[in-house]
């Protein structure tokens, strides 16, 4: 009897971890967006395998984080979106190897902080970056001429029929803000190399870049974070400055006059604001300097119908 009522225990909890039609846009930083057709925050492996082998294969999925690089559009989410919380949070020392493995779910603000308390250099670079762990290694994350992948040796994935694997760092080619990782593909956890280094050290960089961070960029606002990548010969911001685009605005989206790579939702803004902006930064970078810009954040949905 025990054992039923623990079963069914289960099922309840899955159950409430199943949404329908559910407001997405809260779930991410601008705030803007539509609705993913079905919600599912996964608590453990087993509750992610379950889930998937009810799923028929030709219903997309789409993993969220901390909705820190994403836009949302004003249709929504046609399919099932996924987020990655219990079990997926943890982040564990593994002291015969040297590594440290981290789960999907886990912000990089508290690896970042995790790796301060016992003395782990060279993640100080992720309290520069809101999201997750599991994000940031999707789209290679970086900043102040670190990225993700220095550090990273594998990663484990569940594909979409539930099976689990195991990737090393050769074979999933990283490159900037970019990796060949299946959209299908929902990285569990990642393993990274460890290294020792004084706490006051760690403390002092982590610092310095919040501070640094804190005075170039817009962190109190609604916004994705760098909307455009670099390229090869300048900075994105560069590029925008050209144009003179800084504190332009429509709608209810704005560029930012503090540094013109990050779009604010500054008064409830739609996605389409945010998006047109967007296209209008890229359209004339084009035609100024003859470069386009390539999007950082990630576009992803439906646009409202009209």
């Amino acid at each position: 009897m025990k054992c039923l009522i623990k079963i069914f225990t289960l099922i309840k909890s899955f159950v409430k971890s199943i949404k329908i039609n559910y407001p997405i846009a809260k779930n991410t930083w601008f705030g803007s967006g539509g609705k993913t057709s079905i919600f599912f925050e996964a608590q453990s492996i087993i509750s992610l395998k379950f889930f998937l082998s009810l799923l028929p294969i030709n219903i997309p999925i789409f993993t969220i984080g901390m909705g820190s690089n994403i836009l949302i559009r004003d249709g929504g989410i046609r399919g099932v979106t996924i987020k990655l919380k219990g079990d997926f949070n943890k982040i564990i020392i593994d002291k015969s190897n040297n590594v440290l493995k981290v789960g999907s779910g886990v912000k990089n603000i508290d690896l970042a902080k995790f790796c301060e308390v016992n003395n782990i250099g060279g993640f100080e670079f992720l309290i520069g970056i809101p999201g997750s762990v599991g994000g940031s290694v999707k789209m290679n994350a970086g900043c102040f001429k670190q990225s993700i992948s220095d550090l990273i040796t594998k990663i484990t994935v569940i594909d979409r029929l539930g099976k689990i694997h195991t990737i090393n760092k050769e074979k999933i080619n990283f490159s900037y803000r970019k990796t060949e990782i299946p959209n299908q593909h929902i990285i569990i956890d990642s393993t990274f190399n460890m290294q020792k280094k004084s706490k006051t050290l760690i403390k002092n960089k982590m610092k310095s870049i919040s501070l640094k961070r804190k005075t170039v960029q817009p962190t109190n606002t609604r916004t994705g974070g760098s909307t455009f990548k670099n390229t090869k010969s300048f900075k994105a911001w560069e590029l925008i400055e050209k144009i003179n685009f800084r504190g332009k605005s429509l709608g209810g989206a704005k560029i930012s006059k503090l540094h013109p790579n990050f779009i604010i939702n500054y008064n409830n803004a739609k996605s389409l604001d945010i998006e047109v902006l967007g296209e209008e930064i890229v359209e004339e970078v084009r035609k100024k300097t003859g470069i386009r810009l390539e999007w950082e954040i990630k576009r992803v949905g439906n646009f409202e119908k009209i």
